[in-house]
This record gives structure tokens, C-alpha cells and sequence, in this order.
């Protein structure tokens, strides 16, 4: 009987590791270059470039510190979305869209993980966020 509670464990470890997590995140970057066109004027294409590191708190109690690179850029007039972006860190990618927030300054922003390396690569997941004068927090899901 102790032996098949043994295989039993053994058998699930791999789904165990794999379970979905829910996790809160402060994030603060730092801009390090844009490109602009045209050079002045509120209408323009470009894309921003930020290092940014978030400080994670995962449901368990566990905590993370995760850096990335960040790009953001507005999408055309019309687009469903007028700002997107990606962030890349050492073990996963977040792509992510973001509209005006009604009546505040900053965006409210919802994103799609990809993990690509270490614990999370094969997995995917989810974030939402608001970014403003008070700073970028918000909450995700690894599935």
C-alpha cells in the first residue's frame, strides 16, 4: 500500500508542479530610449523602451523579483486598443494591450504570458494591471 501511495505521488508531481498559481505584482521601469516620428506633435507613431522589475507575491507566500526589457507602442487610430507592448524576462515573454483610464491619468492594461524557460516554459498565463501616478500593480494567473 505504501508503494502505491509512492507511484500515486510520483505520478501527479508533474501536475502538481504545473498547477495554476494566482500572484499579485508591483512593477517600476526606468525609460532607456524611444523613437518617435514625426519628432513633435501629439500625433506620432514610435515605441518606447523601458527596464523595468517587478516584485511578485504567488498565493503560497512566495516571492519573486523578475527584470524584463519593455517595449510600447501606440496602434493606429481605430485600433481596438490604442497602446501594446511586449516584455521579455529570463524565463518568459508578456505581450500586452492598454486603454485610457475614464477619468484618470494612465492606462488600465490586460496581457498574455508565455513561459519560455526554467519552471514556466510550456506554461501560459494571464495579467491585468493599472498604470498611473500611483504606480503599476496588478494581478495574474499561471494556468
Amino acid at each position: 500500500m505504501k508503494t502505491l501511495a509512492f507511484v500515486m505521488a510520483l505520478a501527479i508531481a508533474p501536475c502538481a508542479a504545473n498547477a495554476a498559481e494566482n500572484f499579485t505584482f508591483k512593477t517600476t521601469g526606468t525609460a532607456i530610449d524611444s523613437l518617435r516620428v514625426p519628432a513633435e506633435g501629439a500625433n506620432y507613431q514610435g515605441v518606447q523602451m523601458t527596464n523595468s522589475r517587478a516584485e511578485v507575491t504567488y498565493a503560497s507566500g512566495r516571492k519573486d523579483s523578475v527584470a524584463a526589457k519593455c517595449a510600447t507602442w501606440r496602434n493606429p487610430p481605430g485600433a481596438q486598443f490604442p497602446q501594446s507592448g511586449i516584455c521579455v524576462s529570463e524565463n518568459y515573454e508578456q505581450n500586452f494591450s492598454c486603454q485610457t483610464r475614464p477619468e484618470k491619468t494612465g492606462a488600465n492594461c490586460w496581457g498574455l504570458l508565455t513561459g519560455t524557460k526554467g519552471e514556466w516554459k510550456g506554461r501560459t498565463g494571464v495579467v491585468s494591471y493599472t498604470n498611473g501616478p500611483e504606480g503599476l500593480e496588478g494581478a495574474g494567473r499561471w494556468n
